[in-house]
């Protein structure tokens, strides 16, 4: 069997000079892109800064008063703490009605 029939000419020569620009180009960028110092930089607001400070400010109050603590425990123990009824019924109310409010 034969198979006849114009055979197209291959147009090896613009692949060869499309592969050569590519390779020119990946050449150039990679030649320009110099290893330096990252070029990123992040600034914080003065508020982010405030906040930070405020921050550190609260985590550097401990969470327990202790001269409170032994306080209360010494009049506990001696008998003399007294427990103000209508101070806590305020408070309570007082804070109900805040609670309300917002």
């Amino acid at each position: 069997m034969e198979i006849g029939g114009k055979i197209p000419p291959i147009k090896i020569d613009a692949y060869i000079n499309n592969t050569k620009e590519k390779n020119k180009i990946a050449d150039a960028l990679s030649s320009s892109a110099k290893p330096g110092p990252n070029l990123d930089k992040v600034e914080f607001s003065q508020t982010a800064r405030d906040v930070k400070d405020a921050r550190e400010q609260l985590d550097s109050i401990p969470d327990v008063r202790e001269e409170k603590v032994k306080e209360i425990k010494a009049q506990i123990e001696e008998g003399t703490y007294k427990v103000d009824g209508k101070k806590i019924a305020f408070n309570m109310i007082r804070d109900s009605l805040i609670d309300e409010i917002v």
